[in-house]
């Protein structure tokens, strides 16, 4: 029988409290990794992370942009959890219909 990988990401001002090894609900905890933003991200670098277009994300965050028309720039702590909200809401509500 084979063993499934599951990932569970949790976003923390402060690091949670696991451990490797540990178990959790009947699984253990076999890896921990962590990611850490750039003071400033580009278009190039959302479109890796966002399932959008340059051009769709380039006009949902023109209010955050603080490079230049040139060269655009936002402030990852901000723009990430308005595009994951965005995303969030933009899911299963499009021509569904509860009968």
């Amino acid at each position: 029988m084979f063993k499934h990988k599951y990932i569970i990401t949790v976003e923390s001002d402060i690091p949670p409290q696991i451990c490797l090894g540990d178990k959790i609900h009947g699984a253990t905890v076999v890896a921990l990794e962590t990611e850490q933003y750039p003071d400033l991200v580009d278009l190039a670098w959302l479109t890796k992370r966002f399932p959008m277009s340059r051009d769709t994300l380039s006009r949902q965050l023109e209010l955050f942009n603080i490079g230049s028309t040139g060269k655009k720039l936002y402030d990852p702590n901000i723009v990430v959890p308005f595009l994951k909200n965005k995303i969030e809401h933009n899911l299963g509500g499009k021509g569904k219909t509860n009968k």
